[in-house]
């Protein structure tokens, strides 16, 4: 069975919260990423959504809405998009996940290699 994982969409007007994964992790090293993690046993989507966004990022938040279901490129793992409203805190590292945070337009992104395409296109859909 696929590892099942949520994908948080954290937008603050036209920019989105990306964190550059650490070098030392297994998946996606050194790309800017949504907050994002497995969803563990016994949780739902929205839990996992809530917990990973605090894990790491020290946001509190609401799932607010679901945006979809995609395959990673290798089809190792299932993700569930979410799109959230920030209820309180400032964005900051919390653990090892990322090296650093950073609020990046669409275009901001278009111009780094290190942002996966697949991103970027729903990005574009909140806009």
């Amino acid at each position: 069975m696929k590892v099942q994982v949520v994908a948080v969409v954290i937008k603050d007007q036209n920019k989105f919260l990306l964190g550059k994964r650490s070098l030392s992790k297994k998946s996606a090293p050194g790309y800017w990423c949504p907050v994002s993690g497995k969803i563990e046993i016994g949780e739902t989507e929205q839990e996992a959504v809530v917990r990973e966004v605090f894990e790491e990022v020290n946001l509190v938040v609401v799932a607010k809405g679901k945006l979809g279901i995609f395959d990673t490129r290798d089809r190792s793992a299932t993700i569930h998009w979410w799109l959230v409203d920030v209820v309180s805190g400032e964005p900051s590292l919390k653990n090892d996940e990322h090296s650093e945070l950073r609020w990046f337009s669409i275009s901001e992104m278009e111009i780094f290699e290190n942002v996966f395409s697949e991103d970027i296109e729903l990005f574009k859909t909140l806009v």
